[in-house]
């Protein structure tokens, strides 16, 4: 049975060389994989970008990637106008660009906006329709260009599982293959559009998924949480001008999750960038802070609204409502759940080039 068509997979549960890993991705990349439209590397993207949402299974539901994927290709299509296969002599759509085209229309949509600017439950109905849509074929066809080893899948109870090998694998070589999954997938635009239309295509790539509204997040901060000063400098900060950092740069979660966001004075901002802070010195004060903001959304009732309408944008992870940002979690649990999940990744960071940001006002 073609990988498409499966409706589960399992991947092989054995020890593969960093050789065999390699070459598995690359078979994504390859001129014998087949590629009638770009949807294999926009559904990597996708699961590249939810590597940090993963459950202690290393488990991601089709609600997450799919959430993502919509995104992704909503910006693509209908904001830059991308089409995403080759033409055919009946010019018809591929079934995505249908679902977006159709969601468009539903809510009269006319202009190319970005997804980030439709409301929430925009997002939700429009990635529940490109999930029941393209779940059918693009989550084999991955896993059998992956040699099978990349993932397990159930179609449907709707999960993904990495394989534990391939996924610290991944984690650890994540930058290179982003990389080279844009190339391709540059490559593939290029063919199948016109010249006027992939003018920075790199750059429309990246920018497909976009960054949340964090506006929520800095009412949070601001009115219920009253943080008043700058986390890295101390420095008052007015409402108007709170800047949000990615304590791990966002250029590498790619995501706005909020266990990794903290105020910041947006001139600051722009020195540190896509630097990591300094472990030592800012670590502690971080936790100190997420636990404090626990505390005030499980305790004050304002706050908790707030949260409800922020968790919308900025909790696409299932496991911090879990494990987290819970009632009565002790202060040491706390500390612990959010050091299992960001020291990894922040070593990840660092091994893949990301350098330690000096902060200058200290």
């Amino acid at each position: 049975m073609a990988g498409f068509d499966l409706k589960e997979g399992r991947y092989e549960e054995r020890i593969m060389s960093d050789d065999e890993m390699w070459l598995a991705l690359s078979c994504v990349f390859s001129s014998k994989s087949r590629n009638d439209t770009s949807y294999k590397y926009g559904f990597l993207k996708a699961l590249l970008d939810n590597l940090y949402n993963v459950d202690e299974n290393l488990k991601l539901t089709f609600d997450q990637v799919f959430s993502k994927f919509g995104e992704i290709y909503w910006n693509l299509i209908l904001k830059h106008g991308l089409k995403q296969k080759a033409s055919t002599n009946d010019e018809r759509q591929s079934y995505l660009e249908q679902v977006l085209y159709s969601a468009a229309k539903k809510y009269n949509i006319v202009e190319a906006i970005a997804y980030e600017s439709l409301t929430a439950d925009m997002m939700i109905d429009i990635s529940h329709q490109v999930k029941m849509k393209c779940k059918k074929y693009v989550v084999g066809a991955l896993f059998e260009d992956t040699r099978r080893i990349f993932y397990s899948f159930s179609k449907k109870e709707e999960y993904i599982q990495f394989n534990p090998g391939m996924y610290e694998f991944v984690c650890k070589h994540k930058v290179v293959i982003e990389k080279l999954n844009y190339y391709e997938w540059a490559r593939f635009l290029e063919r199948v559009n016109e010249e006027k239309n992939t003018v920075r295509l790199l750059d429309k790539i990246d920018e497909s998924a976009k960054r949340n509204n964090l506006s929520y997040y800095r009412n949070l901060l601001f009115n219920e949480f009253e943080v008043h000063n700058c986390f890295y400098c101390g420095k008052p900060l007015r409402p108007d001008r709170i800047d949000v950092d990615h304590f791990i740069p966002w250029s590498y979660v790619a995501n706005d999750e909020l266990w990794n966001l903290i105020p910041m004075d947006e001139n600051l901002n722009s020195s540190k960038n896509n630097k990591l802070p300094d472990w030592d010195a800012y670590y502690k004060k971080f936790c100190d802070n997420q636990y404090i903001l626990n505390e005030t959304i499980q305790t004050n009732e304002k706050a908790r609204e707030k949260f409800e309408k922020c968790k919308q944008h900025n909790l696409n992870s299932i496991w911090p409502l879990e494990e987290l940002y819970i009632q009565k979690i002790e202060k040491e649990r706390f500390f612990n759940v959010l050091y299992g999940r960001l020291h990894p990744i922040y070593e990840s960071a660092m091994t893949q080039g990301y350098d330690i940001w000096k902060n200058c006002l200290i």
